[in-house]
């Protein structure tokens, strides 16, 4: 073979390499790009409150599914009495539609500063085993409250999702008014809900660790014999005044337990976190 047969020989070889390396590239870095679309996709977390079950959400979260199609419930996280996150999945992460988080604590009497490092635990787990990038807080009662420490002491830090918005339904941030249903219950997280706990105190002495970009929604109701609206609305002293938005339900038939069966409440998330009017 002649040289000059030779070079151009060495030149096709050239580009027919080129040319697959190209086109394997090509093939490949879409897959990469929509795995990156697909995981930075935002979480509304669902945190029950003191003696709360996986019951506590469940309806709530049927009609956000299921009747107002606001999205799927995808994860419910349970939290063992010794701290282990355990997840099952529901449906498919990298779905389109908005996910929807449920948190179970086993220890649902812990104390608040317990909790809220389990809650951080999950919130840990969402973002660096299920891509989660962005994240809304929803609590009811205590479920509120441990999601402001959680976000005091730990969403400044790496590792978790960046929390968009926090609502809490009759979160009692002056403690809980029925004395006999303290007298009544027990374990640590009783203790805290009691007026003038050091923990409900820790709160507000560490105000200045909220973020300052948390949306805040605070519902309260009349209905409720547990706890006050003002209770409730106290939150404004540890959330910055621009972020904050309080509303009171004139209905004594929601009660306390009653704010997560509640229409008007699914209508007054809807809005704030989506949009949604429904």
């Amino acid at each position: 073979m002649s040289n000059i047969n030779k070079r151009l020989l060495a030149v096709f070889l050239l580009f027919s390499l080129i040319y697959i390396s190209i086109n394997l590239f090509s093939h490949i870095q879409p897959a990469e790009s929509e795995a990156s679309s697909e995981e930075a996709v935002e979480a509304t977390v669902f945190i029950h409150g003191y003696k709360g079950t996986a019951r506590s959400f469940d309806t709530l979260l049927e009609r956000f599914e299921e009747q107002y199609d606001w999205g799927k419930r995808a994860l419910v996280c349970r939290v063992t009495a010794d701290g282990k996150v355990l997840v099952d999945q529901l449906a498919d992460r990298h779905s389109r539609e908005r996910l929807l988080v449920q948190v179970i604590f086993e220890n649902n009497r812990a104390s608040f500063e317990d909790t809220a490092y389990w809650l951080s635990k999950v919130l840990s787990t969402l973002h660096d085993q299920y891509k989660i990038e962005q994240a809304n807080l929803v609590g009811h009662s205590m479920g509120g409250i441990v999601s402001v420490q959680f976000l005091e002491d730990y969403s400044k830090k790496p590792g978790y999702p960046l929390i968009n918005h926090l609502i809490v339904l009759g979160s009692p941030f002056a403690g809980v008014i029925d004395k006999e249903y303290l007298l009544k219950n027990t374990g640590e997280g009783a203790a805290d809900l009691m007026p003038n706990s050091d923990a409900l105190k820790r709160l507000f002495r560490h105000k200045a660790s909220f973020p300052s970009d948390v949306k805040v929604l605070a519902i309260a109701t009349t209905g409720d014999s547990l706890v006050s609206t003002r209770s409730v609305l106290l939150l404004d002293r540890i959330v910055p005044k621009s972020q904050f938005h309080g509303q009171i339900i004139a209905s004594p038939a929601i009660t306390h337990v009653g704010l997560h069966e509640s229409p008007e409440v699914d209508r007054l998330i809807g809005e704030f976190l989506w949009g949604e009017n429904d």
